[in-house]
C-alpha cells in the first residue's frame, strides 16, 4: 500500500515545478529510509536512489527545511580522512580560516567548495537514531557519504582496533589494554571527533606501572592530546564528561596500510552539496534571511563562476515606447533572466539598474545559462536578431569572499570586478568570457554547439594591472 505523502512536503513541492510522480518517489523513498540514513541525507545520493531530478530534490529539501520539515546542516569535512569534524545549524558558525582534523591530526583550510558540506535530517516520528549499534552505522554518520576511502578505513579499523567501550555522558570505564613496544596507538572518538597519542612507555619501574592511567572526553575533545601507557598489560580509565553518548577506540597505527590508502591519491569526493552549491541555489536565496547573519562574516571560495548582465539601448527604449512598454520589457527580461538561472544551478546574487549579477558553482553551469538568456532575450524581441535592445554577458571565474552585505550575501574580490568589467566590453548579443573559464574544453565545445562563434583578443581591464585574454562569442560570426 502507497504510503500518503507528507502535509508538509506536499507544500513545499506545491512551490516549485514538481509533478505529482516526483513527488511520489521522493516522499516514498524518504519514509523508507533507515533512521541513521534519514539523519543525515546527502541530497544528491537521495535523488539518484529516488529517481527525481537533483535539482527538483535539492529544491524540495530547501522548501521542507524552510517549512520545519528538515533540519538544515552545515558540516566541516576533512578533506583527507572525510570525517566531519564538526556540523552547525547556522552559516555564520562555519569554520571561516582553518578547520583542525583531531583524526589526521592536521589543520585544513576552510573554503565553501569542498570541505563544508551540506546535509539535511529528517525524523520520522518513532523513529529513533542509534548511532552505536555498530561501526558500519557510526562511521557512516561521522563520516562524508561522498568520501570514497570509507570503506578501506572501516576495513582498517576491524583489523587494528584493540579496544573500544562505549559511554553514556557522565559514565566512567576501565579499558584494558594490552600495547605492544615499538608501536604507534591512538584513541579516536567520532562523536566528538577527538583523538589523543597512546605513547607506549617500555621498562618502567613497579611504581610507575602501578599508577593510575586516566583520560576525561569533553565536548572539545580528550583532555590530553596524548597519554603514556605501560607496554603489555594496563588499564586506562575513561571518563565520559561530554553530553553525549559515545564510542572510544584505541587503534594501532599500521604506517604501511595508512600509506596504501593514501596512495591511492587525494580523495576525489562523489557529488555532494558542497556549501558554495547551496549559497548559489536560488531557492536557499529566496527563503532564508541572510541579513540576519553576522556583520562581519567573511567565507572563502576556492573558484566560483560570476555572471554580469546588462541591457544596451534600453535608455533610448524609454524615449522611443515610452516608460510602461520599456519598464514591461525590462521587468519581463529580469523574470526571464531568473528563471534561466535558477534552472541552471545559479542564483542572482543582486540586480542594479538593468544589470544582474549571478553566480554558478561550476563554469559550464554559467555558460549554458549565458546561451539560453540570449535565446530568452531573442524570444522576448519576437526573434529579431538586430534588435535595438541587446544583451551583454561577460563571465568569469575565481576565487572570492561570500560577505554579508545587509540585505543580502553578496561576493567580494578581484573575480567579481574582473567578471563586471568583462561584461562592459561585450556589445549586444555577445559573450564575453576569460581563458578562466575559456580554458576549459567543455566551455567553447558548448557555446560552438550553440551556434556561437568566438575569436580571442587582449584586453586592459579597469583596475587590472595585467592585460586579460578575452573571447568574444557572437551568434553565427
Amino acid at each position: 500500500m502507497a504510503q500518503s505523502v507528507p502535509a508538509t512536503l506536499e507544500a513545499a513541492a506545491a512551490r516549485i515545478s514538481c509533478n505529482t510522480q516526483e513527488l511520489s518517489r521522493f516522499s516514498q523513498h524518504l519514509q523508507a529510509l533507515p533512521p541513521y540514513l534519514a539523519a543525515r541525507i546527502n541530497p544528491f545520493e537521495f535523488a539518484d536512489a529516488a529517481g527525481v531530478g537533483a535539482e527538483t530534490a535539492l529544491d524540495l529539501f530547501v522548501h521542507g527545511a524552510k517549512l520545519g520539515l528538515f533540519d538544515l546542516e552545515w558540516g566541516m569535512v576533512c578533506p583527507l580522512c572525510g570525517g566531519i569534524t564538526h556540523s552547525v545549524a547556522e552559516l555564520d558558525r562555519v569554520a571561516e580560516d582553518t578547520l583542525h582534523c583531531s583524526l589526521c591530526d592536521k589543520d585544513v583550510d576552510s573554503v565553501l567548495d569542498d570541505t563544508v558540506e551540506v546535509s539535511f535530517a529528517y525524523a520520522a516520528a518513532g523513529a529513533p537514531v542509534d548511532l552505536h549499534h555498530d561501526f558500519a552505522t557510526y562511521q557512516h554518520f561521522y563520516t562524508s557519504s561522498s568520501y570514497p576511502y570509507r570503506e578501506d578505513w572501516r576495513n582498517y579499523h576491524e583489523r587494528y582496533t584493540v579496544a573500544d567501550v562505549k559511554l553514556e555522558s557522565g559514565q566512567s570505564a576501565k579499558l584494558p589494554l594490552s600495547l605492544e613496544a615499538g608501536q604507534k596507538y591512538r584513541l579516536i572518538c567520532l562523536d566528538t571527533h577527538s583523538g589523543a597519542d597512546l605513547l607506549v612507555a617500555e621498562n618502567l619501574p613497579s611504581a610507575e606501572k602501578a599508577q593510575a592511567v586516566e583520560l576525561s572526553l569533553t565536548n572539545a575533545g580528550f583532555s590530553c592530546p596524548a597519554i603514556t601507557i605501560p607496554a603489555e598489560e594496563a588499564v586506562l580509565t575513561l571518563a565520559n564528561h561530554s553530553d553525549l553518548t559515545v564510542w572510544c577506540r584505541a587503534l594501532q597505527l599500521n604506517l604501511d596500510d595508512i600509506a596504501a590508502i593514501m596512495g591511492k591519491g587525494p580523495p576525489e569526493f562523489s557529488r555532494r552539496l558542497t556549501g558554495k552549491h547551496l549559497l548559489n541555489n536560488q531557492a536557499f536565496r529566496d527563503n532564508f534571511a541572510m541579513h540576519e547573519l553576522a556583520p562581519d562574516l567573511k567565507l572563502k571560495l576556492r573558484s566560483l563562476t560570476l555572471l554580469f548582465t546588462d541591457l544596451k539601448g534600453s535608455t533610448a527604449l524609454y524615449d522611443r515606447e515610452g516608460d510602461l512598454a520599456a519598464y514591461r520589457l525590462v521587468q519581463d527580461h529580469f523574470i526571464a533572466l531568473k528563471q534561466v538561472v535558477r534552472s541552471h544551478s545559479g542564483a542572482v546574487i543582486k540586480t542594479m539598474g538593468d544589470a544582474v549579477m549571478a553566480a554558478f558553482p561550476s563554469g559550464n553551469d554559467g555558460t549554458a545559462a549565458a546561451i539560453a538568456m540570449m535565446g530568452a532575450m531573442q524570444s522576448l524581441a519576437g526573434g529579431r536578431r538586430n534588435n535595438d535592445v541587446g544583451l551583454k554577458v561577460g563571465l568569469h571565474a575565481g576565487p572570492a569572499l561570500a560577505i554579508n552585505a545587509g540585505q543580502t550575501l553578496d561576493y567580494f574580490g578581484q573575480t567579481v570586478n574582473i567578471a563586471a568589467r568583462v561584461q562592459g566590453l561585450a556589445d549586444a548579443g555577445e559573450i564575453c568570457l576569460t581563458s578562466a573559464l575559456n580554458d576549459n574544453d567543455e566551455v567553447p565545445a558548448l557555446l560552438t554547439r550553440s551556434g556561437f562563434c568566438g575569436h580571442p583578443e587582449l584586453a586592459r581591464l579597469k583596475g587590472v594591472s595585467a592585460e586579460e585574454q578575452i573571447f568574444r562569442y557572437r551568434l553565427g560570426s
